[in-house]
């Protein structure tokens, strides 16, 4: 395998769950021999948060153009997610860098919606850029109803055009990169690892139930507050721990809601360090990664959950239905409260089953996630992109030799011309034997992951 130069587009934040991805495989690259320049794609507030540690050579995006980038690197690889102020110096380069798109969100609307500044006339021209006229109707707020936006313009289709390869980190998403996305697609579960983690403390008379990271509606702690409240069993011995940041409004309504229902009051811990976490996981028995609606590609907190061997409730679909059925607690996305009550109340009589369930999640977590496995999958992704470079740049020359005609991209003359070369790098790939539908070959490529 060649040594390959890879500019390596990503923040680089501890605040960052895809930075510290992004940081866990640069350093198994680096392992390898391979040489990798950060671009840090932070913009505003957030590209002044300490740099993390690395001994890659760490610039800002903002200073290089994307033809220095395509010039100097044999491949760009781009992580892309839904928050502006860690991908924002990304967009406006991503057109022109043929790069690999890590794609770590499903949902993508809300990236468009603040890099657009909200204008609604702007919105409305890339929705029906991307999906259609009707994907938007008249009168609609455009983040009114999540699970809407989901499933007729979860926007990601607007950046995956825009890449030359894409990765997803779970299947249920891959359909939509494989038919927006010019290239090969690959999917591979996400990178984490969290070591040091404390042990499952026994069950004996209490459960704390545990959720980590950014405390907002789609993670269901309300969810939780009902099936405590619920249950006779449950009222008097559970405790909801929530770790992590989290908005006033959604304090106060999770606070008055288990006032209410008269269950003990919710204990928030705002924004942890990663230095901070295990101490705050001593007590917790029980760990919550419910969604819904599912927005991400794939869940830190699910991962960091798996790891800790505790058992761990999420909603059964998207990422999470993918996992085997034998590691985690599941519950119906129509009925989530009564699938949690009627978890934690069999946690109470039988706690050997939750211990073993944990142990299970655990070795899958240790497995699937390591970022040795995910670059095994990822390096014959990039070999193949770095092979078909010659076409793409002659693809973006034609491009550019046609505009300087005065042709636009829309016009039928650029498509016919860009189908004829098409059909000679097809011939030319034939008589090189390069792969056009690449698909992961190693152990990492089993069904689902987190």
């Amino acid at each position: 395998m060649s040594r390959l130069r890879i500019a390596w587009l990503t923040p680089w934040n501890a605040e960052s769950a895809i930075a510290r991805s992004a940081s866990e495989v640069a350093s198994e690259l680096q392992r390898r021999g391979h040489e990798l320049t950060v671009f840090r794609t932070e913009v505003g507030d957030a590209l002044d948060l300490p740099a993390l540690p690395s001994t890659c050579r760490v610039e800002r995006a903002a200073h290089w153009s994307a033809r220095d980038i395509r010039h100097q690197f044999d491949v760009a690889v781009a992580q892309i997610g839904d928050h502006l102020g860690f991908h924002g110096a990304l967009l406006p380069k991503l057109p022109d860098l043929d790069a690999v798109g890590v794609f770590h969100d499903a949902f993508l609307a809300d990236l468009a919606y603040c890099w657009l500044d909200g204008d609604e006339a702007a919105l409305r021209e890339l929705t029906a850029r991307t999906y259609g006229a009707d994907a938007w109707p008249s009168g609609e707020p455009y983040l009114r109803d999540l699970a809407d936006v989901m499933k007729r313009r979860p926007m990601l289709e607007w950046l995956a055009r825009q890449t030359q390869a894409a990765v997803a980190h779970a299947e249920y998403y891959a359909p939509r990169l494989r038919q927006s996305c010019p290239g090969p697609v690959a999917v591979i579960p996400l990178a984490l690892t969290y070591p040091g983690l404390p042990p499952v403390p026994p069950v004996w008379r209490g459960i704390t139930i545990a959720t980590v990271g950014h405390a907002n509606a789609n993670k269901r702690i309300d969810q939780i507050v009902m099936a405590v409240a619920s249950s006779y069993e449950l009222r008097s011995c559970c405790r909801i721990k929530v770790i992590g940041a989290i908005v006033e409004a959604e304090r106060v309504r999770l606070e008055r809601l288990a006032w209410a229902v008269g269950i003990a009051p919710l204990m928030f811990t705002g924004w942890l360090t990663d230095d901070d976490l295990p101490f705050q996981l001593r007590d917790v028995d029980v760990m919550s990664c419910l969604r819904n609606p599912v927005l991400e590609g794939a869940s830190a907190s699910l991962i960091l959950a798996m790891s800790s061997k505790r058992p761990t409730l999420v909603t059964n679909h998207g990422c999470y239905a993918e996992l085997p059925d034998d590691t985690l607690l599941k519950c119906s996305p129509v009925d989530e409260a009564v699938d949690v009550m009627r978890h934690l109340e069999r946690l109470l009589r039988d706690a050997s089953h939750f211990k073993a369930l944990g142990e299970r999640a655990h070795a899958l977590a240790v497995r699937r996630h390591a970022p040795s496995a995910y670059t095994d999958a990822l390096l014959p992704l990039l070999e193949e992109v770095v092979e078909r470079r010659p076409a793409i740049d002659a693809s973006r020359e034609l491009r550019a030799t046609l505009a300087s005609f005065g042709l636009d991209a829309a016009d039928q003359a650029v498509a016919r011309a860009q189908d004829a070369l098409a059909q000679l790098v097809r011939r030319r790939s034939t008589s090189f034997n390069i792969r056009h539908d690449y698909k992961p070959t190693s152990s990492n490529a089993e069904p689902g992951h987190a």
